[in-house]
């Protein structure tokens, strides 16, 4: 008689990770405490005033709760399953693995009792109720994470408070100083177009096209610079065609808006030549013209005599009505007397001002609107809040990121690897599954992969 051994296979892994299937909840602990110590010497640095230390507190005992959960619902049976199983392999008894309440755990247990029904009880191999899922304790560890993020965020956000006279104060000033911005584009675009039209030497412009070359690469507001005859035909022109309408030259300097409706407004500057005959024109680029008005904060429109935005720092459609009653009534209270206005509006604060003196060269009839959110504008101004929804969000990303890659690499390949012994206890004919890390359940594949060999090899006796 001779005896045909099983093949040979290579001995499974250990665990190659320090902290194995332990790894992410460690890091959702860590985040957890040290969210809880940033928002602490916040707090301490900050006078006391925000955060209240009962947040980083309640963010500690989220931290103590959530790490019993995942170490009593996820470490502690996947770690005892791991060494259950090479048990097992190592000594070829199937009963050497222990029924779990762990939904997954005790589907692979049951799978591999049915591989060897004679290794254990009937009354083993019963299937239990009431059996936990193992995706259960990431999963309520993460709704207690947002249960604390979403009311700590929106006091955090909700508890700033500043004088609304102040903030109207400081809208107002914004709104000044974007308008005096404005109005300083618009007057240098036409004194450059001035110094063109009547050189310093008292002589005639003799190369009209080297001129308007010359104005459209000095100056970056226009888009288009041409000389026009008297009756506005364009003679030469740099850049872009100029848009329609077109009209009438004025006989002084100024800008002109040349429009009420379109795409975008038309702005152009002219200033009639040394020769008596004709003008150069520039047509500022409304592109241009609203980044000289936005700014970090708060939102800033303009708006022309109609009450029609040509200018919106938030983006805008041109000579959109300006809808709102109480920020319009405070547009047309503006007057020669009267060039600027502030108050507060249904929790913001409101400020106009004329971006040019009425009369000027430059007067459109354009008034400069600025609005801020009076909660907005307090948590602008407090930096402790700010840094506390810093840490806040930091801590929550952390948490749930470190949360999804426990269920990426331990709930999913426990579901992997009892479907898989599932298949086998039915007689299905399956290939070995790789496991996917070096860890406990990386042990349990390879363990449960050396069973099967062990099992259904073909060791036996073969007769003379």
């Amino acid at each position: 008689m001779r005896v045909i051994s099983a093949p040979p296979f290579t001995p499974f892994p250990q665990t190659a990770f320090l902290a194995g299937v332990g790894g992410g909840p460690l890091v959702a602990l860590f985040a957890m405490q040290a969210g809880a110590a940033a928002l602490s010497a916040i707090a301490v640095a900050g006078d006391g005033r925000w955060p209240d230390l009962l947040i980083p507190g309640t963010l500690v005992l989220v931290a103590a709760v959530g790490h019993v959960l995942l170490w009593g619902g996820l470490v502690v049976p996947v770690r005892r399953f791991g060494d259950a199983t090479a048990r097992m392999a190592a000594q070829a008894r199937v009963d050497l693995v222990p029924r779990a309440r762990i939904a997954e755990l005790d589907r692979i247990a049951l799978g591999l009792y049915r591989l060897d029904p004679g290794a254990v009880s009937r009354r083993s191999s019963r299937p239990r109720r009431l059996l936990v899922p193992l995706a259960a304790a990431p999963c309520l560890v993460a709704l207690l994470v947002l249960g604390w993020v979403v009311p700590v965020a929106i006091a955090t956000v909700g508890g700033a408070a500043l004088p609304a006279e102040e903030v109207v104060r400081a809208a107002g000033v914004r709104a000044g100083e974007r308008a005096a911005e404005l109005d300083a584009a618009l007057r240098g675009g036409l004194t450059a177009l001035e110094r063109a039209a009547d050189p310093p030497t008292g002589g005639v412009v003799a190369d009209p096209g080297t001129t308007v070359s010359g104005i459209l690469a000095a100056e970056r507001l226009f888009r288009s610079v041409a000389v026009v005859d008297r009756s506005g035909r364009p003679i030469v022109t740099a850049g872009p065609a100029l848009d329609e309408p077109f009209a009438v030259p004025p006989a002084e300097p100024r800008v002109v808006q040349a429009n009420t409706s379109g795409s975008e407004p038309l702005v152009r500057a002219f200033a009639p030549m040394g020769d008596g005959t004709t003008a150069l024109v520039a047509e500022f680029d409304p592109r241009t013209l609203n980044d000289v008005i936005r700014a970090a904060g708060g939102n800033t429109r303009v708006v022309d005599p109609r009450r029609s935005t040509v200018l919106d720092s938030g983006g805008y459609t041109a000579f959109e009505p300006l809808d709102d009653p109480a920020v319009g009534a405070l547009a047309a209270s503006l007057s020669a007397d009267v060039p600027r206005a502030e108050q507060p509006v249904d929790g913001r604060a409101a400020a106009a001002r004329l971006v040019s003196a009425p009369g000027a060269p430059t007067d459109l009839g354009w008034v400069l609107i600025e609005e801020r959110d009076v909660a907005v504008a307090a948590l602008a101004d407090d930096g402790s809040r700010r840094g506390t929804l810093v840490v806040i969000a930091v801590t929550a990303s952390l948490v749930l990121g470190a949360l999804a890659w426990t269920a990426v690499t331990v709930v999913l390949p426990a579901r992997r690897l009892a479907r898989h012994v599932e298949r086998l206890a039915t007689g299905d004919d399956v290939p070995p599954l790789a496991p996917q890390r070096l860890d406990e359940l990386g042990t349990a594949v390879a363990a449960t992969n050396q069973f099967v060999v062990v099992h259904t090899g073909p060791a036996a006796e073969v007769g003379p």
